[in-house]
């Protein structure tokens, strides 16, 4: 008897001490009633007790991916949540102060990683709208456009998108009013420029008629002397001097 009972109690201080014991696997039903406190608590928003069970579930059996999704999206609602009220107010700078925050507590979860790329964009969204509103060429306006669309690729809300699309739309009638208005500049230079033409023409038309005319009274002058018998137009007065004299 005493023999049995000392086989008893060395027996039960390996199970205590963890002596060579291995990993407790639960039965099926241990671990679908652990699955179902787990989306209970899921379910009744309590997302601390979630994750740590959704932890125990993962280590169980890390074929179930799907629990390290879950796992994920609990760590982070708390944080998406407040930084939602946050944008909800306008407040992205402190939006994004409330992710970054909560990634130093989780810095693998991949729904805080991807809120905070979108928040940073956002925090540049502003200034990016603003470059597009100031925009006054179509050439200006589609830079503008192309470096939003990049710079908010993470936040294509279906607003966003409409936007998106009416400023295209603006830009592309600018463009067609640039090249139509430069056709016509076009046009209104050609004809300056062949009435510039037409006007120098005929002014040195003028001008030649001028000079013809001019030779013909100087050669009507020319044969005047003659039939006066050569005697220059100045000749009576110099006549009239030596008279005097």
């Amino acid at each position: 008897m005493e023999k049995l009972l000392t086989y008893i109690l060395f027996f039960s201080l390996l199970i205590f001490c963890g002596c060579e014991r291995k990993a407790h696997t639960p039965p099926p039903v241990e671990s679908l009633s652990l699955t179902t406190r787990f989306f209970d608590s899921i379910a009744k928003r309590d997302s601390a007790t979630a994750v740590r069970q959704g932890k125990t579930i993962y280590q169980l059996d890390k074929s179930r991916n799907y629990i390290s999704t879950l796992i994920s999206i609990q760590q982070s609602n708390n944080a998406i949540a407040q930084a939602q009220k946050l944008l909800d107010t306008g407040k992205t700078k402190e939006a994004l102060e409330t992710v970054n925050n909560a990634l130093k507590l989780y810095p693998d979860n991949d729904v805080l990683r991807k809120s905070k790329v979108k928040l940073e964009q956002l925090v540049n969204a502003d200034r990016l709208l603003i470059a597009m509103a100031r925009a006054r060429s179509s050439a200006a306006m589609c830079d503008a456009r192309e470096t939003a669309e990049t710079g908010l690729s993470e936040n294509r809300t279906p607003a966003l998108i409409a936007y998106l699309a009416e400023y295209e739309k603006l830009e592309k009638s600018i463009a067609m009013r640039e090249e139509k208005n430069t056709q016509e500049s076009l046009e209104a230079a050609t004809a300056a420029a062949e009435k510039a033409k037409k006007e120098d023409a005929l002014r040195e038309a003028e001008y030649i008629k001028f000079m013809q005319e001019m030779a013909s009274i100087s050669e009507k002058g020319d044969q005047m002397r003659q039939d006066a018998g050569g005697v220059p137009f100045e000749e009576p007065a110099k006549e009239e001097t030596q008279k005097n004299d």
